[in-house]
């Protein structure tokens, strides 16, 4: 069977080899084929049918598929030795890499983005990403580093630092790593992202079966990565950070922490903040709620022992968690009661619930650059290719409902997709359209909430509640006994490192710096009077429109390399950043926030704090901010 073979070998059965190739995307293969002949007649050919970044915006004729195919599979016979390294490659030009893209997505791709993507291709087998660790090896006497966090960028963190033979100690609130994928067990838990690019892009997995995998599957990654990497012996789990204060004597941050009911103190030259945002629940403000007297579940605290068959159940919140765990409650309750605040965007997507063939899975591993155009591809699909669509056209006629030609596009397309779903019913209708721009709330990958809307058991609730009592949620209209409430409420993102007390300088409370709830960041990682002190998924690196965090946590770690660096050797001990430098970033990150989809009128979310301040997501494209991180600007920072 060809899935247990190994390119080489595979390569001697060509007939066995194109079966699995016709589970893989055609336009990927092409890309494949040409970058490694040169041969730029394929991308020409194909051209014209490719539409999009995704495959089913592909349709690419069988019989040119098929040469396609047969040609890749006997160029790789021929250049392929008994390692499965390819020999002779005649690697292509820079300037030709944009034409590749570009017909791999179905768009111009503009040149700035060649480095960038060259990096994230690898092509030249080198360790880009990882120079500053090289650097940092050579020095004999290295600072000692306290990560707060073992999610996906507390691990990313701690397997740099191995790398780079910095020693450091991992502290976990829980008795496990993995974060928010270790914490969030309800029903449905998920990826919202292809999890092709929800994987560190020096570990690959071949293991997912799904185009987007489910919690257990993102957690079986995240471990595995800490046993391949040999992380467990550097975590100290079941460990609550309550306070970090700087020693400006000293250049040390003190930590007190509390483990099992008793207190210690650590002493670290450099804090690595990887807490991130979505880790500290948020419940609803309803009057009344502790009052009831039946179970109140949170989606990020899941019940495992509560049994949810046959009864009757509300679902507070209709956001991410909420479009994941009702479908999933909707199955086995006598009744699911859904309060609504605000209807979300809701985007039909083929590849949603979607498994990946054998086939696929044996090309990602082992056909050459297969997997790296591949991220490559959704990279643009699901972040930069989207960006413009995000941005307000001062002169587009219909402000109040979309912000340009694309955007309203895709209001349009989306409309139709509910429509189709739901029929003539009007009064549904009129409840789950939303009447703000596309992308102005996070967008849902569609988990078949219409057809859940329309089961006989499920009621879609409109009214503001108005209060909770000891049995019943109560509206203007009505009186809803229940056997139990679901919050799906999200989490309290503006409070970000809270409740960990962070003293800097002179006794600075973090906290108070930021005015409880207007964090900022330099490029959302260093903050002035907080020296050696870096945050992971902090303030403003969230990607609401798409991408992926872990390439903004690789960025961000670099960054954070490169500080490291600077440290070592100018033979510093501490590096604070510049008021100046702080104040400039976030000055353009705001000016540019003016100009997205988040700050329209019309849009009130969990991105911005009480002041209308978007404080969570990134305004950026992913080539800004990589650009942004690729190496800190000395300039930036006080050294001491």
């Amino acid at each position: 069977m060809i899935m247990k073979l190994n390119l080489y070998d595979a390569l001697q059965q060509p007939n066995k080899i194109i079966k699995s190739l016709k589970d893989a995307d055609i336009a990927t293969l092409t890309l494949v084929l040409s970058y490694i002949t040169s041969d730029l007649s394929y991308i020409d050919r194909i051209k014209p049918y490719v539409k999009g970044a995704f495959d089913y915006a592909v349709k690419v004729p069988e019989d040119l598929s098929q040469e396609i195919r047969n040609d890749l599979v006997e160029v790789l016979k021929n250049k392929t030795n008994q390692n499965n390294d390819l020999n002779n490659i005649n690697k292509i030009q820079d300037k030709y890499l944009s034409k590749l893209m570009s017909v791999g997505v179905g768009t111009d791709v503009p040149k700035e983005y060649i480095s960038m993507m060259k990096e994230e291709l690898d092509f030249d087998a080198s360790s880009a990403r990882d120079h500053f660790i090289n650097r940092i090896k050579n020095y004999k006497t290295k600072p000692k580093v306290i990560i707060i966090g073992s999610g996906l960028c507390g691990i990313l963190a701690g397997i740099k630092l191995s790398k780079a033979n910095v020693p450091f100690l991992i502290i976990e609130k829980n008795n496990s790593i993995g974060g928010t994928w270790y914490e969030n067990t309800y029903p449905g838990c998920g990826v919202d992202t292809p999890n092709h690019v929800y994987a560190y892009s020096f570990e690959p997995s071949y293991e997912w079966k799904e185009f987007y995998s489910k919690r257990d599957s993102i957690y079986k990654y995240l471990k595995h990565c800490v046993n391949k990497y040999g992380l467990s012996k550097y975590i100290k789990f079941n460990t609550t950070v309550e306070s970090l204060e700087y020693d400006d004597i000293n250049k040390k941050w003190q930590i007190l922490t509390i483990s099992k009911d008793k207190k210690a103190k650590l002493e670290s030259d450099i804090i690595i903040s990887a807490v991130g945002q979505l880790n500290k629940p948020s419940y609803p403000n309803i009057k009344g709620i502790e009052k009831f007297n039946n179970p109140v579940i949170h989606t990020a605290k899941w019940d495992k022992n509560y049994n949810f068959h046959n009864k009757d159940v509300a679902l507070i919140g209709t956001g991410a968690s909420g479009m994941q765990v009702a479908p999933e409650l909707a199955k086995v309750v006598n009744k699911l009661t859904i309060f609504q605040r605000t209807p979300h965007w809701i985007i039909a997507n083929p590849n949603y619930h979607r498994k990946l063939s054998s086939g696929k899975k044996w090309v990602l591993e082992n056909i050459p650059y297969y997997a790296r155009w591949y991220r490559l591809q959704l990279f643009w699909g699901f972040c930069d290719g989207i960006h413009a669509s995000l941005c307000k056209d001062p002169n587009w006629n219909f402000p109040d409902r979309s912000i340009n030609n694309t955007n309203e596009r895709f209001r349009i397309n989306m409309i139709k997709h509910i429509e189709s779903l739901i029929g003539f019913n009007k009064e549904l209708l009129d409840k789950v359209i939303p009447d703000y721009p596309p992308y102005g709330k996070r967008m849902l990958m569609d988990n078949n909430w219409f057809e859940m809307l329309k089961r006989k058991n499920v009621r879609l609730v409109t009214n503001k509640i108005n209060y909770i009592n000891e049995t019943s949620i109560i509206t203007d209209n009505c009186s809803y006994e229940k056997d139990a409430i679901v919050t799906a409420t999200g989490f309290n993102a503006s409070k970000m490192i809270w409740p960990i007390k962070v003293l800097g300088k002179n006794g600075i409370n973090l906290n108070d710096y930021w005015d409880n709830d207007n964090p900022k960041a330099n490029v959302g990682i260093t903050v002035p009077n907080f020296p050696n002190f870096f945050m992971m998924y902090g303030p403003n690196t969230n990607l609401a429109h798409g991408g992926s965090i872990v390439f903004h946590g690789e960025c961000q770690i670099r960054y954070i390399l490169g500080c490291i660096n600077l440290l070592l050797k100018n033979k510093y001990s501490s590096m604070e950043c510049k008021t100046e430098a702080y104040e400039e970033y976030n000055y353009k990150l705001d000016k540019q926030h003016d100009r997205m989809v988040w700050t329209h009128d019309k849009v009130d979310s969990w991105y911005r704090n009480k002041e209308g301040r978007v404080i969570t997501n990134s305004p950026w494209r992913l080539v800004d901010y990589w650009n942004f991180t690729k190496e800190p600007k000395a300039n930036d920072y006080l050294f001491k």
